[in-house]
């Protein structure tokens, strides 16, 4: 919960060479999103990588789902669902 306003961490950062993602959502303390090298997790409070690779960008998630887009030929899309863990 926010109470204070203050920035815990903000993307990019070139001291650690991190870029920063573009963020398709969030859920209880993880923030999902993007780069040019794939998808990443972020811990909502610290900002360092989740411990495992999300392997997809979830632009919807709950605490059952994860709802991920892929583009395919220009205005195509598929959309898969995968199970939530964690």
């Amino acid at each position: 919960m926010a109470r204070s306003g203050k920035v815990l961490w903000q993307l990019p950062d070139e001291q650690s060479d991190r870029v920063a993602p573009e963020v398709t959502s969030a859920w209880h303390g993880r923030v999902y999103g993007e780069t040019e090298n794939g998808p990443v997790a972020l811990d909502a409070r610290t900002g360092e990588d989740a411990p495992a690779s999300p392997g997809i960008a979830p632009v919807l998630v709950n605490g059952s789902a994860a709802l991920a887009l892929k583009q395919e030929d220009g205005w195509k899309y598929n959309l898969f669902v995968y199970a939530a863990t964690g």
